[in-house]
């Protein structure tokens, strides 16, 4: 009697633990912004978590145990897989390629990727003094001869998003198939949302795509192509380092020339160049966001990051 009672008590815990792992299910993204993407996707499904921390940016950043530990019970993995979260490539090679999404390898979203600029001579300075000269350097270096390399900042761009997340729909249906109508539904929404607020930030910069501006660093091509903006150019290609002498010349040049009306900061760096460039032309000073720390997980976190982006941008090119 005892012995039934012990293993009655023994199958309990065993099927609470199941349905615990289930519960506590995840998708773990590398950046936020991927995991705007995911939770849109996985709401009502499973959780979503993010690998590199509020605050913090993927491009100096270094995993942590716990991330180790995050990334091996994880149910889906989505990364880009290039330049961006590269710092991932060794931990992800242990893991089972069937529970990885690497946005770089879908053929859906190769056709979409666009072009960043790089400046040979500068650049080639600024990896002597980055922290990593590894694989993340080697993937900026990989450029063509004219110049131009692969943008890696594809959250930035919707029609690539879309891909990643019908991907991700597909992916998670396998996981949870009694949640495949959920799903669906998630993937409909996420879409139809998508384009309604795409629809609205048009009209919101309409009003401002003809005014030029810098940003920090060159990484929201995608956003100003799909919404009409018009970038004069960027102070860097690799965040970790302030741009050379004749970046900020050119810079200058064209402030004096009364062709940029604002210059943009990040929150995850604070150049003072852009503070003494401000100070000594009057130019209007804003701050975007490429992580999208204010923003919170959700089903529309990643319409809402978009429109926070489109805020941003308004909010000082409009002055």
């Amino acid at each position: 009697m005892a012995n039934r009672l012990i293993l009655k008590q023994v199958l309990l815990a065993a099927i609470l633990s199941s349905a615990a792992c289930a519960v506590n299910a995840k998708v773990v993204a590398s950046i936020k912004p991927l995991g705007f993407i995911a939770s849109s996707i996985a709401d009502g499904v499973t959780e979503t978590d993010i690998v590199v921390p509020t605050g913090a940016s993927p491009h100096d950043y270094s995993l942590k145990p716990t991330d180790v530990k995050k990334l091996k019970s994880a149910d889906l993995l989505l990364w880009i897989g290039e330049d961006v979260d590269s710092f991932l490539a060794k931990s992800i090679g242990a893991l089972d390629n069937r529970k990885v999404i690497t946005i770089a390898k879908l053929d859906s979203v190769a056709p979409l990727l666009g072009k960043a600029t790089h400046h040979h001579k500068e650049h080639d300075h600024e990896h002597h003094h980055a922290d990593h000269e590894d694989e993340h350097q080697h993937d900026h270096d990989e450029h063509d001869k004219t110049g131009l390399s692969t943008n890696w900042h594809i959250w930035y761009s919707p029609e690539i998003s879309k891909m990643v997340a019908a991907e991700l729909a597909e992916k998670l249906t396998e996981r949870f198939p009694a949640q495949k109508e959920l799903i669906a539904e998630n993937l409909l929404d996420f879409n139809r949302t998508l384009n309604e607020r795409s629809d609205k930030i048009k009209l919101q910069l309409a009003a401002v795509k003809d005014k030029g501006f810098y940003v920090f660093h060159d990484a929201y091509g995608y956003f100003n192509d799909a919404y009409g903006l018009k970038q004069t150019g960027y102070f860097t290609i690799n965040p970790l380092v302030s741009p050379g002498a004749k970046t900020l010349a050119t810079i200058k040049e064209e402030i004096a020339e009364h062709k940029v009306s604002c210059l943009f900061a990040e929150p995850q760096f604070t150049p003072k160049v852009i503070e003494s460039l401000s100070k000594g032309t009057g130019v209007h000073v804003g701050r975007l966001d490429p992580m999208g720390d204010k923003i919170q997980l959700g089903k529309r976190s990643y319409a809402d990051f978009l429109q926070f982006t489109a805020d941003s941008y308004g909010e000082c090119l409009a002055k």
